[in-house]
């Protein structure tokens, strides 16, 4: 049974945040186990942690398992409610100080929020304040190298963008196409940015799809490169046959958007997507 101490939704409101990697919320039954929601660990690495500690959260059903693996420290907070086990994963660096009393709050809170059905959004929110999202993000590329715009999100402001969005696609993939050419495929030289008059475009490519980050050069973070990595594993564990068997369908990409607003912020500004 879940039981949530007074005054836990002013936390779930204002929530701290946290210094962590990533959280994760599961579902564990005696039959399967259900991924409901991850930011900033992996799906594989989730994946794997949900293997190595199934059986000891299935067999006390409620409680607290904290375990050293290598670099890192996995805390994991567990509840039973019905006929599964919730279980609120926290991925930390390790010798990492934390509040540890806020983050047992918090994993009651999210528990709670899933057993009451709420909307990913709201998880989300909640998430998104212990693990900020990166706000400096003007345009979002997804292209494959033969020049397919998969999937594009672009703030408003930044018209030339929006009204030249396809041929930028097909410049990102002809650059990279030919800069593969120049210093070689698997070249430790390989193009990494491209830098305009007030932006730049990051350029990260996985399994030969392009991701291109349009960012304002004032802006650092150092989680963005972790987030630009987490952001192509997800893409690729989402779409990776989509992609080898691209029949024109654009709208099929559309449900990446969720994933973007996992890490991403577009500072006061509406989106456009283009499916």
């Amino acid at each position: 049974m879940i039981v949530l101490e007074k005054g836990h939704q002013k936390l779930l409101d204002t929530p701290a945040a946290m210094d962590i990697l990533g959280v994760g919320i599961v579902s564990i039954t005696e039959i399967n186990s259900n991924l409901i929601y991850n930011k900033g660990i992996s799906r594989s690495l989730m994946n794997d942690l949900i293997k190595l500690y199934r059986s000891d959260i299935l067999k006390k059903k409620e409680g607290k398992i904290i375990d050293l693996l290598g670099i890192l420290t996995v805390s994991i907070h567990f509840y039973s409610f019905k006929d599964e086990c919730i279980a609120i994963f926290y991925v930390i660096e390790k010798d990492t100080l934390t509040n540890y009393n806020d983050m047992c709050s918090v994993s009651k809170s999210l528990a709670q929020l899933y057993c009451s059905n709420a909307p990913l959004t709201t998880i989300n929110k909640v998430c998104t304040k212990m693990i900020p999202n990166f706000e400096g993000l003007s345009a979002l590329f997804v292209v494959s190298t033969n020049g397919h715009t998969l999937f594009t999100k672009i703030r408003d402001d930044k018209t030339s963008i929006l009204e030249n969005h396809i041929q930028i696609g097909g410049f990102l993939s002809a650059i990279l196409m030919f800069s593969n050419e120049v210093l070689g495929k698997h070249s430790e030289d390989t193009l990494q940015s491209i830098n305009l008059k007030n932006d730049r475009f990051i350029i990260f490519v996985k399994e030969d799809i392009i991701f291109a980050y349009l960012i304002d050069h004032s802006f650092k973070s150092e989680n963005f490169q972790r987030y630009i990595e987490l952001i192509a594993e997800e893409f690729l564990d989402q779409f990776r046959e989509k992609v080898k068997n691209f029949n024109g369908d654009l709208g099929q990409f559309h449900l990446f958007d969720s994933v973007i607003d996992k890490y991403f912020g577009f500072e006061s500004a509406h989106l456009k997507i283009y499916k």
